[in-house]
């Protein structure tokens, strides 16, 4: 049996006996553990029930954050009713199934079903469910959130969500693991947080804070009681709830306060989105032939826009892509008008339909002025001119209508002033100093006026410099244009595309790399352009005409500029290898490199040590709350007197033997003594604990103590001898002893125990 020390018979010599000691419980077979009696019944449909709400609000947390991935409010209705069939199907099964075999069979078939019933009201979706899940992931790679949420992506979050339910229902209902069932969301709520459009991120992480918070109250007062009896009632519950808002209100808004400072979510030191991209190269040999999309009710050829590279670093002389939180996206209104202060030249006009071409980007004009269209919702980028769609890419037969303004003439080009360009285009001139042969070129040319200066520069590129190898993407710092121009000579058509862009800065001019597609093959009504198209050029800003694209060929100099639209085109034929200039620019669906394992490798590298820690001060917590507790015992045991002391003793050998699997608190010490072999020094302290705490020794002296410790630890020295050493060191750190303590209160030794207190208060008030 336990010793409970608040007995006033421990501390007085001679008083009363105890009550007469209980039979002695039978022996079971195997040998005990020391652990807690079994859970008492009780009625399975309340507790799982009880269980289920509990853990339904951080499956709901989760919901919030896979469903803040997609575009709109109903991704996260779909996901948080996933999560809840998963916890209903646990339930369910928990209750009805007493059958393995029959479980499984009942746990598959539900999960499908949750993805597929996400899949309403669209039957035909359930039947072609494969091609749907292959369409979204096939997108997944190109897209940012948020994602538009398409049929397969419904299906994909709701048996992700549908299993998540499922598993923490389960865990904590027939595993009993409560608590830790309440963590399982967590992880996923987490890794899916990463993908939250930063708007959206603050304000979602506060929504999974305090739904966690409300499950974890509810799975505590779960666990309050042993039966239903000893459970709070639900009205209690919700006037705790209730009380509890104005606490969640108070921390809900320091946490927005300190989501505001950066404390919470502090600066990266490197963000991607803040740093300039170089462009992916696919050679347009691997590309497949194909149409990509179709121009008609329009004369134009080209060019047509996908983007530019305005970025130019001077530490390795590479052209990159201006970086994504530096792109000015604005949807575009119901007007159409993107650009008013190029309304009034408002002369060109295409109409585009998409065929092949995929992604989230589809072809503009030169200074897009209006867009004209039905169906997604577009945004244009007044940066670098991109038409965007703002959620999802665009599928084959979407089709809208372009007008741009129309082209200087030379003569409007010439009189042109660069003394005062508009804010923000500065920077499309920033180049390190030319070196002295590029110098001396810019030197040779007129400087009547910035475009006569300009166009006899790249007039002298396009004569002077022979096409040469691919079009893709290279380096090309100041040194090599020097090269280019008085050494060998010869560079690849992106090198004398970029020298152009080049010279323009170094004469003053804003420019950047457009690119595109230029050309394609006329059938009946429409211009079909393919990936061969494709083509890099150079864009030159003029105050009051914007954005301009200067075509040429390496065999001549002819500006586009002029009256006549007809000119925006060039030579097909004119190309130094198969694989033309602007392959790397086509956007196709070519899948990145993800950085979402990249992310959540550091998340793990970063997490990895701090788990370890808290897992190591986890495992050796016991060892150090049992130093303590036996510290103290021993402190209290003195000041208790000698019974005390023996008790004490007698304590630490029980607690020490249930440490190592030899549990048994139910018996008294010399029934204990039957669950070993017959040993002298174990009888021996049996005998004397027995007397002294219940006998004819309760008048202890010190001499008995001391006799009374010293067995009980050469009793905890020989036990141990016995046991292998791994065993001898799962003690150490075992929780058998915490958990049921042979003494169940530690200040019971002191000279005025609770129990006397407590009756001598009770005497006082009679």
């Amino acid at each position: 049996m336990a010793i409970d020390l608040n007995d006033p018979a421990l501390q007085e010599p001679g008083g009363p006996a105890p009550a007469d000691v209980p039979p002695e419980p039978p022996k079971s077979s195997g040998g005990g553990d020391g652990g807690p009696p079994p859970e008492s019944e009780e009625t399975p449909d309340n507790a799982s029930l009880r269980t289920a709400v509990a853990i339904a609000f951080p499956t709901l947390g989760c919901a919030v954050m896979v469903g803040g991935i997609f575009a709109g409010p109903s991704p996260r209705v779909y996901a948080g009713v996933a999560g809840l069939l998963g916890v209903a199907l646990a339930v369910a099964v928990s209750r009805v199934a007493r059958r393995p075999v029959l479980s499984y069979v009942l746990i598959a078939a539900g999960l499908f079903a949750i993805g597929l019933l996400c899949l309403l009201p669209n039957a035909g979706d359930m039947v072609h469910v494969t091609e749907r899940i292959r369409e979204a992931t096939k997108a997944s790679s190109i897209l940012r959130p948020p994602v538009e949420f398409d049929p397969g992506w419904k299906a994909v979050v709701g048996w992700l969500m549908g299993i998540v339910g499922f598993v923490a229902a389960w865990t904590a209902i027939e595993v009993r693991w409560r608590s830790a069932s309440l963590l399982l969301p967590i992880p996923l709520a987490a890794i899916a947080g990463i993908s939250v459009p930063e708007g959206a991120q603050v304000a979602s992480g506060i929504v999974v804070l305090v739904l966690f918070a409300i499950g974890l109250g509810l799975i505590s007062s779960e666990q309050a009681g042993g039966d239903d009896e000893n459970k709070p009632s639900v009205a209690y519950e919700v006037r705790k709830a209730v009380k509890a808002l104005p606490l969640i209100g108070v921390i809900t808004a320091a946490l927005v306060a300190l989501s505001q400072t950066g404390f919470l979510f502090p600066d990266p030191v490197f963000d991607p989105a803040q740093e300039p991209q170089k462009p992916k190269t696919q050679p347009l040999s691997d590309v497949e032939d194909r149409v990509l999309f179709e121009v008609v009710d329009t004369e134009l050829t080209g060019p047509f826009r996908m983007g530019s590279l305005d970025v130019y670093v001077a530490g390795d002389g590479s052209w990159r892509l201006p970086p994504f939180a530096a792109s000015e996206l604005d949807p575009v209104p119901k007007s159409g008008i993107v650009d008013k202060d190029l309304v009034d030249r408002q002369d060109l006009h295409a109409t585009i339909i998409i065929r092949g071409l995929g992604g989230a980007i589809v072809p503009a004009l030169p200074n897009t002025v209006g867009i004209a269209a039905t169906g997604p919702r577009l945004s244009f980028d007044t940066r670098n001119g991109n038409i965007r769609l703002i959620n999802g890419q665009a599928d084959g037969g979407f089709t809208y209508t372009v007008t741009a303004a129309g082209l200087p003439s030379v003569d409007d080009l010439k009189v042109i002033s660069f003394t005062n360009l508009p804010k923000g285009i500065g920077e499309f001139t920033q180049i390190p100093d030319p070196p002295p042969a590029v110098q001396n070129l810019i030197d040779q040319a007129p400087t009547s006026s910035k475009w006569e200066q300009f166009d006899w520069l790249r007039s002298w590129v396009l004569d002077n410099i022979t096409a040469t190898g691919t079009g893709s993407p290279v380096d090309i710092p100041p040194s090599r244009v020097a090269d280019l121009v008085a050494g060998s000579r010869k560079g690849s058509p992106f090198e004398i595309v970029a020298t152009q862009a080049m010279l323009a800065r170094w004469i003053g001019i804003p420019s950047r790399i457009g690119y595109g597609f230029d050309g394609g093959e006329k059938v009946g009504d429409a211009l079909q352009v393919r990936p061969k198209n494709g083509a890099a050029f150079v864009e030159v800003y003029f105050p009051g005409f914007k954005w301009l694209p200067v075509i040429g060929t390496p065999r001549k100099a002819e500006p586009t500029v002029g009256g006549d639209p007809s000119t925006q085109q060039i030579d097909p034929n004119i190309r130094p290898s198969n694989d033309v200039a602007a392959q790397l620019y086509l956007p196709l669906l070519v899948p990145p490199k993800s950085v979402l394992a990249k992310q959540i490798g550091v998340i793990i590298l970063l997490a990895l040590p701090i788990l370890a820690a808290g897992g190591m001060a986890y495992a050796l917590w016991p060892l150090v709350k049992k130093w303590r507790r036996r510290a103290r015992q021993r402190a209290a045991a003195v000041a208790g007197g000698p019974r005390a002391r023996v008790a004490a003793a007698y304590a630490e050998w029980r607690d020490y033997a249930t440490d190592l699997g030899f549990g048994y608190p139910a018996e008294t010490p010399l029934m204990y003594v039957e669950r070993f072999v017959d040993d002298e020094e174990h009888r021996e302290l049996a005998w004397l604990t027995t007397r002294v705490l219940w006998g004819d020794l309760r008048a202890a002296t010190p001499a008995t103590a001391a006799a009374a410790e010293e067995l009980s630890r050469s009793l905890r020295r020989r036990l141990a001898s016995t046991q292998p050493a791994t065993l001898r060191a799962v003690a150490l750190v075992s929780r058998l002893s915490l958990r049921k303590p042979f003494i169940e209160t530690m200040d019971a030794f002191g000279s005025e125990p609770t129990a006397r207190r407590e009756q001598e208060r009770e005497l006082v008030h009679a």
